[in-house]
């Protein structure tokens, strides 16, 4: 059966617009996402009325922020789970950071295991305080440089996800993601 060139052109244009209703239901259903997650009104990233243009600097972030979570789940976090907006900011325009008293606390705790390097201690006090855990939640208490336990593996790729992040934001201040910002004092960060 043959059919008119004017039938399958209202096809196209039919299935186009439906492509387009589809497109824009994602776009409505993305933008709420964020909204929600963070706490805002659409016009914390865009002008009133102007939708499509990206002149204020929290549209630029929003950008980033998005292209950091999509990366994030189709590489380091893929196996682990992903997460989204909701995992940071959980309703708050800015997620949590550990604070000084935090990992000072962490960190003066460790520093005669590390024979002074307070660096190390630091970065274990971070971990300890960001994710609400003991030494041995990594390390072998017998054996403190065995890599037999898996969390400790986990641990490392973490530290170097976190040192990737920055490319996100270049020429931008940086946002300052570290562990807390996701565990926010949790081993399993929420989705």
């Amino acid at each position: 059966m043959r059919r008119s060139p004017v039938f399958l052109i209202v096809v196209c244009l039919v299935v186009s617009s439906f492509a387009t209703l589809r497109a824009q239901d994602d776009v409505n259903a993305k933008m709420k996402e964020w909204s929600q997650a963070l706490g805002v009104e659409c016009t914390h990233c865009h002008l009133d009325g102007q939708w499509d243009l990206a002149y204020l600097p929290t549209f630029d972030i929003a950008y980033r922020m998005s292209k950091m979570v999509t990366d994030l789940n189709a590489g380091a976090l893929k196996s682990y789970g992903g997460v989204t907006c909701n995992t940071c900011h959980q309703g708050k325009l800015s997620p949590p950071k550990i604070t000084q008293e935090q990992w000072e606390r962490d960190a003066k705790r460790f520093e005669s295991a590390f024979n002074g390097d307070s660096s190390l201690a630091l970065q274990m006090g971070v971990f300890t305080a960001s994710l609400g855990i003991g030494c041995t939640f990594c390390h072998d208490g017998e054996n403190w440089g065995s890599d037999a336990n898996p969390k400790k593996t986990v641990g490392r790729r973490m530290r170097g996800m976190v040192g990737g992040l920055n490319k996100h934001f270049a020429g931008v201040k940086n946002p300052e993601i570290g562990c807390m910002a996701c565990h926010q004092g949790k081993v399993k960060p929420a989705r």
